[in-house]
């Protein structure tokens, strides 16, 4: 039987491939492998592998077919696992896995994402982020866009009224990018909000920044990384794709030990990073780290002392 489900989703597949590449469109399929580690206390290393497989299809601008002009999509599955036990539980494997799709017809933007971590897969409503949102563009010109909406966004948000844990919250949805010779930056709100500022887009000096939430426990949910890049190669292909780095963040990661227990650490970093876009490699010093535990009683955080880290990832596009 599973034989013969596998075969069915296979030809269906090549079948939807077929039909997609005879459209006069842009179809892209990207699988990407991200690896990373990171030093706790005590010679604890916490190692994160991640798979993702993602799917773009554009519709061509001479194309007289009706339908979506993007359809895209996203599987991702990964596992955060600790060397030793951790003090505040004692589980060691932790996994993640990431759902999003995206349809975009007109003016009008649909996403749905959703995000199940835990020990045990889909163990508790509480261990699922899900996301629903509508935009439409009001804003679209070279230099500056901008879309509108809002939607659902149920997660972890460390809210708690009454003693009662708050998941679902109404949240607005706002996507707006604007570029310049000196600037160019792009502004998120889709469940949390994140921008990413290049100062110098052109240059082979630039600037680049990124902050985001991770959460509404403040300031510890706070994302920042700040980094300046030099661009060897003033022409050709390789031109805004290989780069060189030197930078400093601030990180945030989650775990849900179970339905009643979160555990978090945060900590800043130092790094260099080489990237051609393919293949980036980055590698420094966390330190100030904290680690948090949450109950349905109380909230109790430590420092620990940091160490050294390091991540890969690879991809490819076809």
């Amino acid at each position: 039987m599973f034989k013969m489900n596998f075969r069915r989703i296979i030809v269906l597949l090549f079948v939807i491939g077929v039909f997609l590449f005879n459209l006069n469109a842009e179809v892209n399929i990207i699988p990407l492998i991200d690896f990373g580690m990171l030093q706790l206390e005590n010679d604890n290393y916490l190692y994160s592998p991640t798979g993702n497989f993602q799917f773009k299809y554009q519709k061509g601008d001479d194309t007289e077919v009706k339908g979506p002009d993007v359809i895209a999509g996203s599987l991702s599955y990964g596992q955060d696992i600790f060397s030793k036990n951790i003090t505040a539980c004692d589980e060691t494997h932790f996994h993640k896995l990431g759902i999003f799709g995206k349809l975009v017809s007109g003016k009008n933007t649909f996403l749905l994402n959703l995000d199940d971590r835990g020990v045990k897969p889909f163990e508790s409503y509480k261990n699922i982020d899900g996301l629903l949102f509508y935009a439409r563009k009001v804003i679209d010109s070279d230099s500056t866009k901008l879309d509108i909406g809002g939607g659902l966004a149920a997660t972890d948000t460390g809210i708690v009224l009454g003693g009662i844990d708050i998941f679902i919250v109404p949240l607005p949805m706002i996507h707006f990018s604007y570029k310049n010779q000196i600037i160019d930056t792009e502004m998120e709100w889709i469940g949390m909000p994140d921008a990413i500022i290049t100062i110098f887009p052109q240059s082979m000096f630039r600037i680049r920044s990124f902050f985001a939430l991770a959460g509404f426990d403040l300031p510890v949910d706070l994302l920042g990384d700040i980094a300046l890049c030099f661009y060897p190669f003033k022409d050709g292909f390789l031109k805004d794709l290989a780069s060189i780095s030197f930078g400093a963040s601030h990180e945030v990661k989650k775990f849900r030990i179970n339905t009643e227990n979160s555990l978090k650490y945060d900590y800043f970093t130092a790094y260099g990073q080489i990237s051609i876009t393919a293949l980036t490699i980055r590698s420094g010093y966390a330190f100030g780290g904290r680690q948090t535990v949450r109950t349905k009683a109380e909230k109790s955080s430590r420092e620990y002392k940091g160490g050294f880290f390091a991540a890969i990832q690879a991809m490819y596009k076809f």
